[in-house]
């Protein structure tokens, strides 16, 4: 819930009510967090998790997959860690828009959102951010440790904007993605478990993006298949930035089409979750299972 105004307080509108708006549902988040910290901690190992199981996988595989990885440093665990810290980030932005519908329905929220100015999508997106946020801080705090204590070795003079670009174009790109995912929380009647598109698009980036198997070693065939998803730009371009130092036509290579395909699916997501809820108000409600 984002919060109601005082009475006689009109609700703010325009951009600066959504903002605060999104400011307050992320803030919601946080604090639900923060009253219950057993969840915090639990969900920050739930974070790591991946993490610390793809590290001793990535020991066992790197004397056979090194010379795979060899445009990136030739260190099969560097290549699955850093693709691992990422995916996860990208997979909090993912999942965040289905699973803030269908909390919001089954707690009987979704008809009280409606009712205030950008209630629905404010929570959507400041829940979104929260999400995401809370991920890239464990995430990076787990960068931070890797190469701390020497696991991790990054190249020296690492583009930070470049970085910084490709991470919100990851969560740009997986945003999209998740709202077209939520829309079928009314479209499809998906009112339990996981939606299809986000399922799909998980196994997926999986097999074919290059998160854990070089993309050099994948049939042709697979790999045009993984030219569809934005993770396999993510994982390209910023392995090349973090592990080579790379800079110029090499990452703009990524970065063009990332950013087109994020903008492409950012407008289709938001209009298909449009879409979605309009359909769903003419056909009784949105709290209504038809």
């Amino acid at each position: 819930m984002t919060g109601s105004p005082p009475a006689g307080e009109a609700q703010p509108t325009g951009v600066g009510g959504l903002l605060r708006a999104v400011r307050a549902a992320a803030w919601v988040e946080y604090k639900t967090l923060r009253l219950y910290p057993a969840n915090l901690w639990l969900a920050a190992a739930q974070e790591l998790t991946t993490v610390g199981v793809w590290y001793f996988v990535a020991l066992f595989l790197s004397p056979a997959a090194n010379g795979a990885v060899a445009r990136y440093g030739g260190n099969y665990v560097a290549y699955v860690l850093v693709g691992v810290l990422l995916n996860q980030v990208g997979m909090a932005a993912l999942l965040a828009p289905f699973t803030t519908v269908s909390n919001a329905f089954w707690d009987k929220r979704l008809e009280t959102y409606r009712l205030a100015t950008a209630g629905i999508w404010a929570n959507l997106v400041g829940r979104l951010l929260w999400q995401a946020l809370f991920a890239t801080v464990w995430q990076g705090a787990a960068l931070v440790f890797l190469v701390a204590t020497g696991t991790l070795s990054l190249a020296h003079g690492v583009p930070v904007g470049e970085a910084a670009l490709v991470w919100a174009l990851l969560l740009a790109s997986n945003a999209g993605i998740g709202f077209m995912g939520a829309s079928l929380f009314f479209l499809l009647e998906v009112k339990k478990g996981r939606d299809p598109i986000t399922w799909v698009y998980q196994y997926l980036v999986q097999i074919v993006s290059g998160l854990y198997i070089p993309l050099a070693v994948l049939p042709t065939w697979l790999r045009a298949a993984g030219q569809a998803l934005p993770q396999t730009y993510v994982f390209t371009a910023m392995r090349s930035l973090l592990l080579t130092g790379a800079r110029g036509p090499a990452v703009i290579a990524q970065v063009v089409p990332l950013g087109v395909e994020s903008t492409v699916l950012v407008a289709g997501g938001a209009a298909m979750m449009a879409w979605a809820l309009r359909r769903a108000e003419r056909r009784g409600g949105l709290g209504v299972v038809v």
